[in-house]
C-alpha cells in the first residue's frame, strides 16, 4: 500500500508539474501580442515525448490518449486555423526521446482525433435521432391539442373554457422548443468539431529538438 501511494503520488506531482508547464506556454504565446493562432503550425512543447501522452494509459504510443490539455490546446488552436491550409503541428521536445519513434508518435496524435471524431459522429447521430423522436411528439401534441381547441370553441365560451383553450394552444409550442433547438442550434457546433478532428486526423506532424 506505501508503495502504490508513493507512486500515486509521484504520478500526481509529476501531472502538476507538466500541467503548470502547459499553461506557462500557452500563457506565454497568448501574453505575446505577435502571437496570431489563425497562423502558423501549432507548437506542442514538452521535456519528453512520453509527456505528449496520457500517462497513466499503458499502451503502445500509437494507440495511447493524448495528454487532455495538450489534445484541448491542439483542438483549440486548430479551430482558430479552420478556414487556413492543412493543419501542421510542431512538437518541440526537450530530449532525444522522440529520435526514432517519430512515427509511433504521428499515428497515435492521429488516432487520437480519429477517435474523436468517432465519438463526435457518434454524438451527432444520438442528437439527431433524440431531435426527430422530439419532433414527432412534438408535432403529435400540437395535432392533438389544435383539435381539441377547435372542438371545444364555442362564442359562448365561459372565461375557464377561454383559459383552458390558451393553455391548449400555447403547450404545442412548448413542445415543439427541444426539436426546434436541435435543429436550429445544437447539431452545427457539432459538425465543426467533426471537420476540426478530421483535419488533425489528417495533419503534418515534425519534431524538432528544444534549444538549450
Amino acid at each position: 500500500m506505501a508503495l502504490g501511494g508513493g507512486f500515486a503520488t509521484q504520478v500526481i506531482r509529476g501531472r502538476e508539474a507538466e500541467t503548470n508547464e502547459n499553461r506557462a506556454m500557452e500563457l506565454k504565446d497568448w501574453n505575446d501580442r505577435s502571437f496570431d493562432p489563425s497562423k502558423g503550425p501549432i507548437l506542442v512543447r514538452v521535456d519528453t515525448i512520453e509527456h505528449l501522452f496520457n500517462p497513466l494509459d499503458p499502451q503502445p504510443l500509437n494507440v495511447r490518449d493524448l495528454d487532455a490539455e495538450i489534445g484541448t490546446w491542439i483542438t483549440d488552436w486548430a479551430d482558430e486555423q479552420k478556414k487556413g491550409p492543412p493543419v501542421e503541428i510542431t512538437v518541440v521536445v526537450g530530449d532525444d526521446s522522440a529520435r526514432g519513434r517519430e512515427q509511433l508518435v504521428t499515428d497515435g496524435i492521429h488516432n487520437h482525433f480519429a477517435y474523436r471524431r468517432w465519438a463526435a459522429g457518434r454524438q451527432l447521430a444520438r442528437l439527431f435521432k433524440s431531435g426527430r423522436m422530439s419532433l414527432g411528439i412534438g408535432l403529435l401534441v400540437l395535432a392533438v391539442f389544435t383539435t381539441i381547441v377547435r372542438l371545444i370553441e364555442s362564442p359562448t365560451n365561459s372565461a375557464f373554457i377561454d383559459l383552458v383553450q390558451e393553455g391548449l394552444t400555447i403547450a404545442p409550442w412548448v413542445a415543439m422548443w427541444r426539436p426546434m433547438e436541435v435543429f436550429l442550434y445544437e447539431w452545427w457546433p457539432i459538425r465543426a468539431e467533426l471537420r476540426n478532428f478530421d483535419r488533425l486526423a489528417a495533419s503534418t506532424i515534425t519534431f524538432t529538438r528544444a534549444r538549450p
